[in-house]
C-alpha cells in the first residue's frame, strides 16, 4: 500500500511538474508571441512611417524635380524672350519697307547735291543700313528713265528711326556742259534691302546731265544716314 501510494503522490507530483512546464512553455510562447507580435507591431509601423516619409520625400522630390522642371521651363522661356529682346534690340526693330516710309527731296544749299529724306509712316521703329537704289526718270514716265546712280565710297551704319522720324542720304550729279544734255524730274528710289521702289518729284530740282559713257555715270548716292539740321 505505501508503495502505491509513494507512486500516486509520484504521478501526482509529476503531473504537477508537467503542468507547470506546460504553464511556462504556454507563457513563454505566449510571451514570446506577445514579444513577436509586438515586433511585428514595431517593425510594422517602422515600416510605415518609413514607408510615410518615402512617400513624402518620393512626393516632396517629385513634386521638387517638377518644380525643377518647370523652372528650367520658365528660366528657358526667360532666355528665350531674353533673346527675342536683344535680337530685336540689335536690330533696333524690323527693316523698314518702302510702304512704310515718305519720300521727298530738298536742295541742301551745295551745289550739285539733293538730299532724300525718307519718314517713317508705320506705327512702329524700324532700320535701315547701306545704300539705296537710285535712278533718274524723266518727265515722260517710267519708260523716261536715265542712268542708276553709282555709289561712293563713304561707309554708312544702322540708322533706327521710329514712327513719325527721318532719315536721309545725299545724291550728287555733274551737270552737263554739251548741248547733248538731259533732264530728269524724278527718282525711282528703292530703300536698303528692298524690292520695291519709290518716284520722289524732284520739282525745281530737276538734275540735267550728259548721257553717261563708259563706267563713269555722272550721278552718284552715299548711304543711307546723312544728318542735317536735328534729324538722322
Amino acid at each position: 500500500m505505501r508503495v502505491k501510494k509513494m507512486s500516486a503522490l509520484a504521478l501526482i507530483v509529476a503531473a504537477a511538474g508537467l503542468s507547470l512546464t506546460a504553464c511556462g512553455s504556454s507563457d513563454g510562447s505566449s510571451a514570446s508571441a506577445n514579444t513577436s507580435a509586438s515586433h511585428t507591431s514595431a517593425s510594422t509601423a517602422a515600416n510605415s512611417s518609413t514607408g510615410g516619409q518615402n512617400s513624402t520625400s518620393t512626393s516632396t522630390a517629385g513634386s521638387s524635380t517638377s518644380g525643377s522642371s518647370s523652372s528650367g521651363s520658365s528660366t528657358g522661356s526667360s532666355k528665350g524672350s531674353g533673346l527675342t529682346a536683344q535680337n530685336q534690340s540689335a536690330t533696333s526693330g524690323s527693316l523698314c519697307k518702302t510702304d512704310h516710309l515718305a519720300l521727298s527731296a530738298s536742295a541742301t544749299g551745295v551745289k550739285n547735291q539733293i538730299v532724300v529724306n525718307l519718314k517713317n509712316t508705320g506705327s512702329g521703329k524700324c532700320s535701315m543700313r547701306g545704300f539705296p537704289g537710285v535712278q533718274l526718270v524723266g518727265p515722260d514716265g517710267l519708260g523716261d528713265t536715265g542712268p542708276d546712280a553709282a555709289r561712293t565710297d563713304v561707309s554708312g551704319s544702322t540708322v533706327s528711326i521710329g514712327p513719325g522720324e527721318e532719315t536721309r542720304f545725299l545724291l550728287h550729279y555733274i551737270p552737263s556742259t554739251s548741248g547733248s544734255a538731259k533732264t530728269y524730274t524724278r527718282l525711282s528710289v528703292t530703300p536698303p534691302n528692298e524690292k520695291v521702289s519709290e518716284i520722289v518729284n524732284l520739282n525745281d530740282l530737276a538734275i540735267t546731265i550728259a548721257a553717261p559713257s563708259g563706267n563713269a555715270p555722272d550721278v552718284y548716292v552715299d548711304p543711307i544716314g546723312y544728318h542735317v539740321g536735328s534729324g538722322k
